[in-house]
């Protein structure tokens, strides 16, 4: 008897922790195939989609990547390869870190991008590299901080036509925010576009445009001690 009911409680207490949901906020994907449609959803905080050592890879083309992390300190890491890419990011909390190279060597060029991430909270670190070495081709972005302050935003896009529209806010004072773009590859017949607008003070820009033609900055800001860095090449 008693054999059987010890074994009888091992069994139970083993299904109790089976059916115990069990709090995990860290997500690494290798995925590969063609018309992926992904949708990722953390609440709670230092959620983690990917890592730089152990990352989200995303290789296909037509692909759908959609992440909302709710919380502080949470980090989104990924890296995609293909051709056509439709990305959302929406980050709520302080401290966050996004990590996005689109192409890494794939090959595939990133060639069509579409591209929108939406941070309300402060000292979010976000880094964006389209296409990287190649040519993208076509990147259409948007990038809409809200924050108190503290925001380091790079954006990195190599491509005939990059269309990014930047809307950055700080509420308080002297703390800021940084933000740099870099745009490379030839432009002519509506190519290079920019759209940056910057509300608060101690806010740091620096624009970079390069290749033939095209090239087009519609800077706004609205805040003291602004420090803007603009460079254009024929």
């Amino acid at each position: 008897m008693n054999k059987a009911f010890s074994l009888r409680s091992i069994l139970f207490i083993s299904m109790l922790l089976f059916l115990t949901p069990v709090q995990a906020n860290d997500i690494y994907i290798q995925q590969s195939g063609n018309n992926l449609d992904l949708d990722i959803t953390q609440d709670g905080n230092n959620n983690v989609a990917g890592t730089s050592s152990t990352g989200i890879t995303l290789t296909g083309n037509s692909m759908t990547f959609n992440i909302d992390q709710i919380g502080g300190a949470n980090v989104v890491s990924a890296v995609v390869k293909g051709v056509t890419y439709t990305g959302n990011i929406d980050l709520t909390g302080n401290s966050n870190d996004v990590a996005l190279l689109c192409d890494s060597a794939g090959a595939g060029n990133c060639d069509t991008v579409s591209l929108s991430i939406d941070v309300t909270g402060s000292s979010a670190d976000i880094n964006v590299n389209i296409g990287e070495g190649a040519d993208a081709e076509s990147f259409t972005g948007t990038i809409d901080v809200t924050s108190a302050a503290d925001e380091t935003i790079t954006l990195t896009a190599n491509g005939k036509s990059a269309i990014a529209d930047i809307d950055v806010s700080n509420s308080s004072g002297s703390a800021g925010n940084s933000a740099t773009y870099t745009q490379t590859g030839d432009g002519d017949t509506n190519g290079h576009t920019l759209t940056h607008s910057h509300t608060g003070d101690a806010g740091l820009t620096v624009i970079s445009q390069s290749g033939v033609y095209d090239n087009i900055i519609n800077l706004t800001t609205s805040g003291d001690n602004a420090a803007i860095n603009i460079t254009q090449s024929d």
